[in-house]
């Protein structure tokens, strides 16, 4: 090998060597205290529904951004990142989207903002050693043929995408749904301030979409008004034969039916005291079905919320079996795509009729099961932490049917026993589709902190719903889309993982350089040989 060769191989080898070293030390040095993304849809790009909704602009649109200049952290991204979303947006719509990002230092600019709905809001200012609010611009316009809708504030942590998709849907596809809520058989429907809190939510989410309303059964048995889809939720009176004639004749006709329901009802004030069985007889309106509601207790000893107990000394953290924490969720539903987990606070479980479901060629979804290490005992009784913790005899051993999402044929159940007082004039006797949502808990919307329910896992609850909301009236636009709002679930590797890590990476990088001098070597060799074969030829004699 001449000299020039040698040198050759030598710079490529070393090049090797450094470019082996710096990709292993960047891998695996920083993977031992990274944290891994479990989600599966990428933050980075737009959601395959945000560009089937642009496809289907028919018209052109316009997206007008009234950001103030030198905004606090963390707003301060806000410009950028909204530049770089929107030009997503614009390259996705293919010439039907365009946007604009105004900083308002004018009159004009300010009157325009205002002209559109948007006000100036308050924001924390810090300016050398004192701290003063300062009212600035921060929101945005879609702007669709003669409407516009307005985001009048943009925060932070926002998901920008689903805001944005929510106004482009809500401007060019404006059919309204109507959801009620079921009054007239006591529980929390009956609260005027859980009913605005929840139009609220509604309107925070769908915007003009979705509309909210109670409904109650009239005396000819029906529901006024009619909805597209019906909650009933944690009702504490029986369903009787009219209220269950109604409710079946409404989802005959079209209307989904969203039931949540606890086995049992407890003074959440006073969550040590014993919880009193609940009888609404919704299993003779679910009696067809296949599915039922149990009186049980789902209790896990080992996957629960863990709460504070006081002691004259100290705080001690227990164990709460009755809070259950589900990980056991079918994640390509459109209802619980997405979600890593749920707690169900006192929660019943669910009787599925196999045989049931395949008379009536249903399509059941088991959206949510129990740990396998999950007991039920029988409802009602003493629920004090202590209590919970002991097993008993009566107890059934798990997994747990815990959600349930059906669309199913279903017969009228009075066909020969129709109510007296019933308007017969558009009875249904059967329905091919009959879309249901079956909760045998009606307790997981709402932050409870003295029970230890806190708001993480009431979020995770509150998206659930709002996901069932639009499966349910058979708009699932978005919730592709905002399910990627939801808390990322990242997980640190555990002990093991990273020892196995660490070996790779302290035995890794002289594994490399053994295997590059090896090749090396062979090549040298492989070199030598070729030399003395040419230079021993008769020809070269």
């Amino acid at each position: 090998m001449t000299r020039s060769e040698f040198l050759k191989h030598a710079v490529v080898f070393l090049i090797i060597l450094l470019a082996g070293l710096v990709i292993l030390n960047l891998i695996f040095s920083q993977i031992t205290t990274a944290r891994w993304d479990l989600t599966k849809d990428s933050q980075f790009t737009l959601s395959p529904a945000t560009e089937q909704l642009l496809d289907r602009l028919d018209s052109h649109i316009t997206v007008k951004v009234f950001l103030s200049r030198d905004l606090p952290a963390p707003d301060n991204q806000l410009y950028q990142n909204l530049t770089d979303l929107l030009a997503e947006f614009e390259s996705s719509a293919h010439g039907a989207l365009s946007f604009e990002i105004i900083e308002p230092e004018s009159k004009q600019d300010e009157e325009t903002a205002k002209g559109f709905g948007l006000r100036k809001v308050a924001v924390s200012h810090r300016d050398t050693d004192q701290r003063s609010m300062r009212m600035v611009f921060k929101g945005l316009t879609v702007i669709y043929k003669n409407a516009a809708e307005t985001i009048p504030e943009l925060r932070s942590n926002d998901n920008f995408e689903y805001l944005i998709a929510k106004s482009i849907v809500n401007l060019t596809e404006p059919a309204q749904k109507k959801v009620g809520i079921l009054t007239g058989f006591g529980g929390l429907a009956e609260s005027p301030i859980l009913r605005d809190s929840m139009a609220d939510v509604y309107h925070e989410v769908f915007g003009k979409r979705i509309e909210v309303t109670t409904v109650k059964v009239t005396e000819t048995c029906t529901l006024e008004p009619r909805t597209d889809e019906l909650l009933i939720l944690n009702i504490q009176e029986k369903l009787d034969d009219c209220a269950r004639y109604a409710l079946e004749q409404a989802a005959f006709s079209g209307t989904s039916l969203a039931i949540l329901q606890s086995p049992t009802q407890g003074d959440y004030r006073q969550p040590d005291q014993p919880r009193i069985n609940v009888e609404t007889d919704i299993n003779l309106l679910l009696q067809n079905t296949g599915i039922q509601l149990t009186h049980d207790l789902l209790l896990d000893r080992t996957h629960n919320l863990v709460g504070t107990q006081f002691t004259e000394d100290n705080q001690i953290p227990v164990s709460l079996p009755a809070l259950p924490i589900i990980t056991q969720i079918d994640k390509t539903h459109p209802i619980t795509q997405n979600l890593s987990a749920l707690v169900l606070p006192f929660s019943g479980t669910l009787q599925i009729d196999q045989d049931q479901i395949r008379a009536n060629t249903a399509d059941l979804q088991i959206l949510a099961m129990s740990a396998p290490e999950a007991v039920t005992r029988p409802s009602g009784g003493d629920i004090a932490v202590d209590a919970l913790q002991k097993p008993r005899p009566d107890e059934k051993n798990g997994p747990f049917p815990l959600i349930a999402a059906i669309q199913t044929r279903a017969t009228s159940a009075f066909k020969d026993k129709i109510p007296a007082k019933a308007d017969t004039t558009q009875w249904i006797d059967h329905a091919d589709h009959v879309r249901m949502l079956i909760i045998p808990n009606g307790e997981f919307l709402f932050t409870n902190k003295i029970i230890g329910y806190s708001d993480t896992f009431a979020k995770f609850g509150i998206h659930l719903f709002v996901n069932a909301t639009e499966w349910l009236v058979q708009d699932n636009a978005l919730i592709q889309i905002r399910n990627r709002a939801l808390p990322q679930l990242l997980k640190t590797p555990d002990a093991q993982t990273q020892k196995r890590i660490i070996w790779i990476n302290v035995l890794g990088i002289p594994a490399l350089v053994l295997l590059l001098m090896f090749c090396l070597s062979r090549l040298r060799r492989l070199r030598q040989i070729k030399i003395k074969k040419q230079f021993s030829s008769p020809e070269n004699l």
